[in-house]
């Protein structure tokens, strides 16, 4: 009875068993699941943490900061103006006629009486012929009255009308010597052609120039200056340092510049446009600067020494600036008062910073797009930190 019990129980025994075995199996399936589900969503929140914190810092408004640097800064004004030629003379022919000489060109130097063009002499010479035979007529018959007249044997009347008569073919004679001297049209001075649009068979009259000569040794920019500017430029007249510049398209030339003195300045102001003239002499003439070419000219009228200078750039258009302090990598508005003063100087690129600020970071760039006390991130940094990626 026993072993039938024993042989009963065996396999009740072993059922039991193997079913615990699969119990254990499931749990740690489950465990393991647990485990590797936990895992995940750890890495999950740290990608996740790690974005957040990445775009947080992408966020950020970045900035160009930099500090003063001292050096000396030129005070000044810029006017554009064109380059002329002082004696720049447009060359017409006194008399008409069909031009049959036409020895230049452009670009060609003539010295002064140097033959420009000829104008068809045949009618001026004619005439010429004309009145130099009526001239010689009324002076034989003038001289034999004269003769007459102081023997006695003629009247005053017939004098008068004798020795009018001879001035007036005289007159006629000399004018057409004269007309005849103008059928050659010459240069009035030295100097380049500028303009030579005629030619042997046109018609040369007073309206169009045969040619526009002009001395490129002595170029001249003249000036409309506001009126403001009067009292300074006549009383500083001799202490103001002017450069003329000529800018060059980029990649092809550098900019051609010359030095130059005032020559004149008007010694009035026009009510039209409340402006002043002042004339401009180049010292230093130059291939590169020809009369018609734009130019911008600086008129310096005073210097400040070792001052610490920022670029322009660095204030907003109500004078406004943003300081960084480095610590905080935060930025600071200010706002130029009696305490945060900023100088007005500039020199059109730099302007004069006061003391206080000589040591601190003006941002340059990036100004427009933050606030008080924000933070900000740094050009460079950023720029390093994106190679890096």
């Amino acid at each position: 009875m026993n072993l039938k019990k024993i042989t009963e129980n065996a396999p009740a025994k072993s059922s039991s068993k193997s079913s615990k075995s699969l119990a254990v199996k499931k749990v740690k399936k489950v465990l393991i699941f647990c485990a590797v589900a936990v895992f995940f969503f750890i890495l999950i929140l740290l990608v996740t943490n790690k974005k957040k914190d990445e775009q947080k810092i992408e966020t950020l408004p970045v900035v160009v900061i930099q500090k003063p640097v001292r050096q000396n800064l030129v005070e000044s004004i810029s006017i554009s103006g064109y380059i002329e030629a002082k004696s720049m003379i447009p060359v017409v022919p006194f008399v008409s006629g069909t031009i049959t000489e036409y020895p230049v060109s452009v670009g060609d130097y003539v010295e002064k009486n140097q033959l420009l063009a000829k104008i068809d002499d045949k009618p001026f010479r004619q005439q010429m012929i004309q009145a130099e035979a009526a001239y010689f007529a009324a002076k034989s018959t003038y001289d034999r009255v004269e003769s007459l007249y102081k023997a006695g044997a003629t009247t005053q009347q017939n004098y008068d009308t004798t020795r009018a008569q001879y001035d007036a073919n005289k007159a006629q004679y000399d004018l057409a010597k004269l007309q005849l001297g103008y059928t050659e049209v010459c240069s009035p001075i030295s100097g380049t052609v500028l303009v030579a649009d005629q030619a042997v068979g046109d018609i040369g009259n007073q309206q169009s120039p045969v040619a526009i000569v002009a001395d490129l040794n002595n170029l001249v920019v003249r000036l409309k200056v506001p009126e403001k500017y009067f009292d300074l430029f006549v009383s500083e007249k001799e202490n103001l340092s002017v450069k003329i510049t000529r800018p060059a398209e980029k990649n092809l030339f550098e900019d051609a510049v010359s030095p130059a003195i005032i020559e004149n300045i008007a010694p009035y102001v026009s009510p039209q446009n409340k402006t002043f003239e002042v004339v401009c002499r180049l010292t230093q003439n130059s291939e590169r600067f020809k009369p018609g070419m734009f130019v911008k000219v600086q008129i310096a009228y005073k210097t400040y020494e070792n001052v610490p200078v920022i670029p322009l750039n660095a204030k907003k258009m109500d004078g406004s600036f943003y300081l960084y302090d480095e610590e905080s990598q935060t930025v600071h508005f200010q706002m130029p008062d009696e305490k945060t003063s900023i100088s007005s100087v500039n020199d059109g690129i730099n302007f004069i910073v006061d003391e206080q600020f000589a040591d601190s970071y003006f941002v340059i760039d990036g100004q427009n797009f933050v606030f008080d006390g924000q933070k900000v991130r740094l050009f460079d940094e950023a720029l390093k930190e994106h190679n890096l990626e």
